[in-house]
């Protein structure tokens, strides 16, 4: 009897230690959560490295949550009646899916997608700091990387037109996209046509872009930071073999230039299901856009990237055409319309 009572009062000893040590632990967590956020997280981070991993990871699935979290309040509506601001917390609930799948069925919950997971074709008025309207459509879900490295954007939109613009001040495609004028403008007078509404929920995303000019060479497409910014012309027309149809057959055929058009992004769904490709601009003249009611060509961000041996080619980047089709070039110096992308 004296055995088997020994014996339970060390079971009872054992069960008290463990939840003095439970309650140490839970303490010591509590403490170290608080030091994360004060002046002694730098020595939190040294000792204990896979504690501040986690709880900063769950830091960070708490704050997306907390973002997305608005949004189911919300009441489906149409495309056109949501604010600006419930636009940007559905957009951060598609963000937030596990999947492509999964953010396609958030947005058909919200009216923002058809039957088949395509964006609506609804087209939103916006008014412009210059009294003059441009409308803006969605072209795609979670297509965007975060230029932040926070992952996708949950919507991407096209406005149009929001002015006439050359690409280049002066006549070259040298150092492309990245240092193109048209850039510059769309960071600075471009954003400020917005509304405040709009501009201040866009957040900005990385853009590949050829951004050499004339060349051959796939390493050319580099990234971008953009919030506003011009589509590539495989965004809007699918895979291009634009140079491989019409020089394969000339023995001083270039190989590799339509690669680096392919390279500068994927067509988005809105120009696909219009039925865009480099050959036509789609049954429903999805890229014949006016400006303040005139039919005008409009700029993609690609360069052209040819340059013959007897003429300069240097100096052009590809655009859609006044009637909508898509692939024509126009002089960098010269004016087309400007269509900006753009994502919540």
């Amino acid at each position: 009897m004296a055995g088997k009572h020994s014996r339970g009062k060390e079971k009872g000893t054992g069960r008290g230690l463990l939840v003095v040590a439970c309650v140490f632990v839970a303490l010591a967590v509590g403490v170290l959560a608080l030091a994360m956020t004060g002046n002694l997280r730098p020595l939190v981070e040294r000792v204990f490295p896979n504690l501040v991993e986690t709880t900063a990871g769950e830091t960070q699935r708490q704050a997306d949550a907390q973002d997305a979290s608005p949004a189911q309040a919300l009441e489906p509506k149409a495309f056109t009646d949501y604010t600006w601001d419930e636009l940007s917390q559905i957009s951060a609930k598609l963000a937030c899916a596990a999947s492509d799948e999964e953010g396609i069925e958030i947005a058909r919950e919200y009216n923002l997608a058809d039957a088949f997971g395509v964006p609506v074709s609804d087209a939103r008025e916006v008014v412009l700091d210059d009294n003059t309207l441009a409308y803006a459509r969605i072209v795609g879900f979670r297509h965007d990387q975060r230029a932040d490295g926070s992952g996708v954007a949950g919507i991407t939109l096209m406005v149009s037109m929001l002015a006439e613009q050359p690409m280049e001040s002066v006549n070259t495609s040298d150092g492309g996209w990245e240092a193109s004028s048209l850039r510059a403008w769309l960071a600075s007078d471009g954003l400020a046509l917005l509304p405040d509404d709009l501009s201040s929920r866009i957040v900005s995303v990385s853009k590949p872009t050829n951004n050499t000019g004339v060349t051959s060479d796939v390493a050319s497409v580099t990234q971008t930071e953009d919030a506003l910014w011009a589509f590539s012309a495989v965004e809007v027309c699918g895979q291009i073999t634009w140079f491989e149809d019409e020089f394969s057959s000339e023995i001083s055929y270039t190989a590799g230039l339509d690669e680096v058009l392919n390279a500068e992004g994927t067509q988005y769904a809105y120009f696909s299901a219009a039925g865009v490709t480099g050959e036509t601009g789609g049954a429903s003249g999805a890229l014949a856009l006016t400006y303040r009611g005139s039919a005008r060509p409009w700029w993609y961000r690609s360069a052209y990237p040819l340059n013959y041996a007897d003429t300069s080619s240097s100096a052009y980047f590809f655009r859609a055409s006044e009637t909508g089709y898509p692939s024509s070039v126009g002089q960098a110096n010269t004016t087309s319309g400007v269509v900006a992308g753009f994502c919540l």
